[in-house]
């Protein structure tokens, strides 16, 4: 919670689109108060010139900005609106008790001390005065009024969209930020990444000493962990500029230096930040780095460029869980502006609902806009907000949002260089055929009726994951069926390679039978990088750092009874001397993805694949054997329940090889299942 700023505040005229915006005056003397005025405005007061050129524009948001700066720059001496024209500001708001004083409409007044330290260095530029105003948050809107609140976070993505700039504050310079503020700067223009790979390597202070510490410092600013920056950047787009003390970047340059780091030095990073530390263990924590190209990159170009391309439910979970909030419910109210239209209209800031309630509220609402059971695929009894198991708990911590399968795949093939990573939002498996959801919801919203049909029962579970770096082998529960629902030995091979990939490769696309060298996969890096060198092999053999993930599983797992026979016996060490690089980058790289945050499984049927696994949790309500294998009408993927009653609980979506795209409506056509209605609680 914000401090509360100033008790007299206006109510704002919804209809006239009324929000408050302040200018600062410049030039604040050292150890003075800083002076500001806070004003009330329409975002629908445009001057004549403005509505002229809107009204032959097919743009929106975004892009409309950019055309008109780029057609009446420099734009502020243009303004769009009569009283002017604005930016807005994306910062940390900081701890609550550490304020300092303004003069805010001639009365002092407490602010957070970011804020302050902000505004002050924004004063010294005279920039937003006159007018040109600011739109800050803890200033603009009534913090104490909890409608106006719920109103004002409606419009965030207009405000964000449609400012002129969004200056984000980073905080004052300190750790020698400007260094890290120069290196991205420097790398940004950089080519012939191969070649500065080399010389970094030969000569670690090829780019100054201690330029690469200061960058880590730099990302690990709190900035970066703030859930609300996240759609502010998007929505600004390329007309976001980053401030650190006096020093600033702008967006899309700054992303272009992560993107090379990422594209060409990742593998030399850790070393360079150690020899700067003189200390060998030293290693990049790299949320914000991922957080900056996988996500604000490309969302934020798709911002610029098409006005937006809208995230599934899952996305937008994972980018909840990308950045803290100080309240659980803002995980949803957060991210509102990243929400396709017609989903945002049916979404209400309500601070008066717990937690639990916004979740299964979000939940239905996408269930009942898309038409669709897919939500329930977020779903699972590991949360601990409380919210149905059918609907996703947006703190969970153990979602892997390199898990899914819209994310490009690791790797050097599949994206030009000097582009972000690319968002797919297709749906990539059809479980229910061409049947559609028959779903109602309880009049508190808590309960969800659906339509469907038990298909199977969980039997053999392969070691648990314990974190990102180790599995458990006593955690492993041996199949006791001897079933075979792939009929033969080599559909079981088959059957096995596929859902070590989930049948699924680049782009989305199913996998064929090249892909089946998977199994020819050595089950160390040792033995695997003799032979990535002598074929020639330069960035398999470049992943010593992340082989682990295929070697550890393979070992933990090794013993584990497959059709009678322990799961190594199926796996080969030798690499073909023809073999392909680009097939065996895909085949790894699509394992790595298949493999995070599920657990390897067989069915009382004889079928193979994998259910969600909490890796970052405790054993307790994760799948075990007997938990039903259910085919929700509706929903793209089977969904593992277990009976609670009268009712049932969602323990997570599946993959289930032979039952991905439909097939088991022919199990219900023949008898062999039967549909029911499933009451998930």
């Amino acid at each position: 919670m914000a401090v509360a700023v100033n008790p007299s505040y206006s109510s704002l005229n919804e209809a006239e689109d009324e929000i408050r915006l302040v200018t600062i005056s410049p030039c604040t003397p050292r150890g003075s108060l800083i002076h500001c005025t806070l004003e009330t405005v329409s975002l629908r007061a445009f001057t004549a010139k403005y509505q002229t050129f809107a009204s032959h524009s097919s743009s929106t948001g975004r892009k409309q900005v950019l055309d008109w700066k780029q057609a009446h720059s420099p734009s502020k001496e243009e303004p769009r609106f009569i009283w002017g024209d604005y930016a807005a500001l994306s910062y940390v708001w900081g701890s609550p008790t550490d304020t300092r004083l303004i003069i805010l409409n001639d009365r002092e007044v407490p602010i957070q001390a970011n804020l302050e330290v902000a505004l002050r260095a924004l004063s010294t530029r005279a920039e937003f005065h006159g007018s040109y105003k600011l739109w800050i948050d803890a200033l603009c809107i009534n913090q104490l009024d909890i409608q106006e609140r719920s109103h004002q976070i409606g419009k965030m993505k207009m405000i964000y969209s449609e400012a002129l700039s969004v200056v984000a504050w980073l905080g004052e310079e300190a750790d020698s930020s400007d260094s890290a503020i120069a290196l991205l700067q420097f790398l940004s223009q950089a080519d012939c990444g191969e070649v500065l790979e080399q010389r970094l390597r030969e000569d670690p202070e090829y780019l100054g000493v201690g330029c690469w510490s200061a960058l880590h410092e730099l990302m690990g600013r709190s900035y970066w962990y703030r859930l609300w920056i996240i759609q502010e950047v998007i929505l600004g787009s390329c007309s976001v500029v980053l401030r650190c003390g006096r020093v600033s970047i702008e967006w899309s340059a700054f992303c272009r230096g992560v993107g090379f780091l990422f594209e060409y030095l990742w593998t030399v990073k850790d070393g360079l930040m150690a020899k700067e530390r003189d200390d060998p263990q030293s290693v990049w924590s790299t949320m914000s780095l991922h957080l900056v190209f996988r996500d604000l990159w490309a969302l934020s170009r798709n911002e610029e460029h098409v006005g937006g391309d809208f995230l599934s439910f899952g996305q937008l979970l994972d980018l909840a869980q990308s950045g803290e909030s100080q309240d659980s419910r803002d995980k949803v109210y957060g991210l509102v502006g990243m929400m396709e239209p017609v989903v945002a209209r049916n979404v209400v800031a309500d601070y008066t609902l717990p937690a639990y309630k916004v979740f299964a509220a979000i939940a239905k609402t996408y269930i009942c806009v898309y038409g669709n059971l897919d939500p329930i695929r977020e779903g699972n009894s590991c949360g601990t907000s409380g919210s149905p198991t059918w609907a996703a708990d947006w703190t969970w911590t153990g979602r892997i949002r390199h898990s899914r399968l819209v994310v490009d795949i690791w790797g050097p093939f599949w994206r030009p260089k000097g582009m972000p990573p690319v968002f797919r939002s297709a749906m990539q498996y059809c479980a229910s055929g061409n049947r559609v959801m028959d779903a109602s919801f309880s009049d508190d919203g808590l309960l969800l009726t659906c339509r469907g049909f038990v298909v199977d029962e969980v039997d053999g579970l392969g070691a648990a994951e314990e974190g990102y770096f180790s599995w458990e082998p006593g955690s492993i529960r041996q199949p006791k069926s001897d079933k075979n629902a792939y009929i033969s030995n080599e559909g079981v091979v088959e059957a096995l390679w596929r859902t070590l990939i989930s049948d699924r490769v680049a782009g989305g696309v199913r996998a064929n039978e090249r892909h089946r060298i998977i199994l020819n996969m050595p089950s160390n890096f040792h033995i695997a990088d003799m032979q990535f060198r002598r074929l020639g092999w330069t960035w398999l053999s470049n992943q010593g750092g992340y082989y682990f993930r295929w070697s550890r599983w393979r070992l933990a797992n090794r013993n584990f009874q497959l059709m009678g026979k322990p799961l190594d016996h199926y796996f080969s060490e030798a690499i073909p001397d023809n073999a392909s690089e680009y097939d065996y980058t895909e085949a790894y790289s699509c394992n790595n993805r298949t493999g995070q945050g599920r657990r390897f499984l067989t069915t009382m049927d004889g079928r193979l694949g994998w259910g969600t696994d909490n890796m970052y949790g405790t054993r307790e309500n994760q799948i075990e054997s007997g938990d039903k294998i259910a085919i929700v009408l509706g929903c793209s993927t089977p969904i593992v329940i277990r009976p609670y009653g009268s009712h049932f609980r969602v323990l997570g979506e599946a993959y289930i090889h032979g039952l991905m795209d439909g097939e088991a409506l022919g199990l219900l056509e023949l008898g062999e299942c039967k549909e029911q209605d499933f009451i998930f609680c």
